[in-house]
């Protein structure tokens, strides 16, 4: 479908925990794969008196890659979680990573994020207008990517989807020569299971969203990928027998869950949630990109050991990456 290659990922005082994505998944379990690239040990950053527009040295590598498209997943806890200091190192890392598109959750104070993106002259930002506080955005590189078409999923009828309509943005982008179209959807799922509802609003919001995507499918559009805090494994690890999105696990026909190896894993060094050893911010694609799922790098980006007390700081989930070289 789309474009750029995902050739071989520099490392530079950072780690990854990476998989290489080469054939289907099985149905149950998930297959185990992962390959762990390790660095020497590195200096923690230290977030104190950092503020947005300074200047600060941080080891990372960018995962830009002129014939790839990166998209990154990220749950910026109650953004910004600690005020100045979470924006000036929210600024850095981004800058710093480079990424194609970057998909936010918990966006609490809007104002701040555009003002992190004015200062970074290679983004653009979509803000969801149908949530009430937590809210989504898709930042883009504006140059490379032409937003077409934006709505908030369901907004008249978010009840379970914990009112946060999904965002979806169609991008339009040039591949060899000819006009493609990537359709990005950022959702923000019901969280816990404090509740029996709980679990039964995560699975009617996947039911109502895996319809929306099969007639906008019969309707000739393709190049979805759904991603974001989906607030659930999708896997069983209780053998409970219950699910939340049974609507996708049992179309593999149709989708695809790119994070189901990572989400299988259950290693705190993969995990996206880690203080619950879990993998909530997945990443799913439709039928048309799973060519492009064969040879393309997820990753589980391990800004912890990076960022001195990242937690308390920027959020208590780990970004997540899905790099493909586009068909």
């Amino acid at each position: 479908m789309v474009r750029r290659s995902f050739t071989n990922l520099l490392i530079i005082g950072f780690s990854f925990a990476l998989i290489t994505c080469a054939q289907p998944l099985d149905e149950n379990p998930f297959p185990e794969v992962i390959d762990h690239i390790d660095t020497t040990a590195i200096e923690p950053i230290d977030t104190t008196a950092i503020e947005p527009g300074d200047t600060v040295e941080i080891n990372l590598p960018s995962i830009d890659d002129t014939s790839s498209i990166s998209l990154v997943t990220w749950n910026l806890k109650q953004f910004p979680l600690r005020g100045n200091e979470t924006l000036g190192l929210v600024e850095l890392i981004m800058d710093s990573l480079n990424a194609d598109f970057y998909c936010l959750q918990e966006i609490m104070e809007r104002q701040n994020l555009r003002n992190i993106v004015d200062s970074l002259p290679q983004y653009s930002v979509i803000l969801s207008s149908e949530t009430s506080w937590m809210h989504l955005a898709i930042v883009y590189k504006q140059d490379t990517f032409l937003p077409v078409f934006t709505d908030n999923l369901f907004a008249d009828d978010d009840y379970n989807f914990a009112g946060r309509p999904p965002l979806l943005v169609s991008f339009l982008h040039e591949q060899d020569g000819e006009e493609q179209v990537l359709n990005i959807i950022d959702l923000h799922m019901k969280c816990c299971e404090s509740e029996p509802s709980d679990v039964v609003r995560r699975h009617n919001a996947s039911r109502m969203l895996h319809e929306y995507l099969q007639t906008s499918r019969a309707n000739g559009d393709s190049n979805y990928v759904v991603l974001g805090d989906w607030n659930d494994d999708i896997f069983d690890p209780d053998e409970s027998g219950l699910y939340s999105f049974e609507a996708f696990l049992n179309d593999r026909d149709n989708y695809k869950f790119v994070t189901s190896a990572l989400a299988a894993n259950h290693s705190t060094s993969t995990a996206s949630y880690p203080s619950w050893n879990s993998f909530l911010d997945n990443i799913l694609i439709s039928r048309s990109l799973f060519d492009e799922y064969d040879g393309s790098r997820v990753a589980t980006l391990r800004l912890d050991l990076v960022v001195e007390d990242y937690s308390s700081v920027i959020s208590d989930h780990r970004p997540v990456l899905w790099s493909f070289e586009p068909n």
